[in-house]
């Protein structure tokens, strides 16, 4: 019964967002003029946080749960923590960026909306390139 209900409840949230999305299409948002100061102030943020948390954050979490010895070693090689060392920056920076849209889309914000989503793109790309632009980062300034 309470499953019962819980699907009910998911399909009206679910109706909700339907009815919010059909007013605006990809169309209309592509079509947008963009918000330049926004872009770039999204931009700029969303790296910054998504960079921070790879390079310092994941680390020292981890460090300060696990400490040093072999112990850590074997807990560092499991899988999943290998895929969250990996990849829970980008998740959480996702999930910022899935927030923010949404909150645009509810309130019929098109131009902001086309920011969230060519920050997403680029985010997902420079993720994706992450060492090499680490590397190159790390070459020049030796």
């Amino acid at each position: 019964m309470v499953i019962i209900l819980m699907a009910i409840k998911i399909i009206v949230i679910f109706n909700r967002f339907v009815d919010v999305t059909m007013k605006i299409t990809i169309r209309s948002i592509l079509s947008s003029a963009t918000k330049w100061w926004h872009l770039l102030f999204l931009l700029i943020t969303m790296v910054s946080v998504t960079a921070f948390i790879y390079i310092f954050l994941i680390p020292f979490v981890f460090w300060s749960i696990y400490g040093e010895g072999a112990t850590s070693d074997r807990i560092g090689s499991l899988p999943i923590v290998i895929f969250l060392g990996e990849w829970l920056s980008l998740i959480i920076g996702l999930t910022l960026l899935g927030f923010g849209f949404y909150l645009n889309l509810k309130g019929h914000n098109v131009a902001k909306l086309k920011s969230y989503l060519l920050v997403t793109i680029v985010l997902i790309m420079l993720y994706l390139l992450r060492n090499p632009i680490l590397d190159y980062m790390f070459t020049i300034f030796q």
